[in-house]
């Protein structure tokens, strides 16, 4: 007689266990669906928003550019503009600035203005000076002090004193004026050039010829 051959069990796959080892590629292959779904989302909200709102070619500095410096063609780019914020007289071509020389500093994404570049009317620092002021340098040899750390637009009084006189002889001789320019760190300028009232000018000017001391004070914003 033939001997007989038993069957091999009958197992069970263990699906837990298989789950748990591709619970891994589920999550990333979620992620990368989650990636893409996000990216593809994107671009679709950036091109409704782009055809929503109309745009105008401009000329924009995409690094920061210094006065006195001629334009180079690696410092500037036309770019499409939302056409609402774009001001009157911007330039639309590259050939219109470069190799032109700013009249003031300009920023990085700024538009380029004909106002920015020297030999354009309304370009200099005349054109920025507010009505009824005038522009004066004080050296920062003339105080006896370091000036605060300043910024364009900041508000500065300057304190006169003799040396020997009694401290209520001391006293504010020019107040609230605007600081345009200044040459140098923010922090001890050589040079600060001043938005000024010609009788401003004069009690600065008076103060100096006569041995005062001048103290320079950094306002509070907004006072």
């Amino acid at each position: 007689m033939g001997q007989n051959i038993t069957p091999p069990p009958h197992t069970t796959p263990n699906w837990s266990a298989g789950f748990r080892r591709r619970v891994p590629f589920y999550i990333l292959a979620a992620l990368l669906l989650g990636i893409i779904a996000a990216v593809l989302t994107f671009i679709y909200l950036d091109r409704l928003q782009t055809q929503a709102i109309p745009t105008t070619e401009a000329v924009l500095a995409v690094q920061d550019i210094h006065s006195g410096e001629a334009i180079s063609v690696v410092q500037v780019e036309v770019r499409p503009v939302p056409a609402s914020i774009i001001p009157a007289g911007a330039f639309s071509d590259e050939s219109e600035v470069i190799g032109r020389v700013p009249a003031n500093s300009i920023k990085a994404s700024e538009i380029i203005l004909p106002k920015d570049l020297a030999g354009e009317r309304g370009s200099g620092l005349s054109a920025r000076l507010p009505e009824g002021r005038w522009a004066m340098v004080l050296p920062s040899g003339w105080l006896v002090s370091p000036v605060p750390a300043i910024i364009l637009g900041d508000r500065i009084d300057l304190i006169a004193y003799l040396t020997g006189q009694p401290v209520g002889e001391a006293g504010v001789i020019v107040g609230a004026v605007e600081v345009l320019e200044f040459k140098g760190s923010s922090e001890n300028p050589d040079r600060i050039t001043l938005a000024v009232t010609l009788e401003e000018a004069i009690a600065i000017l008076y103060a100096r010829a006569n041995g005062f001391n001048l103290l320079a004070l950094l306002r509070p914003e907004g006072a």
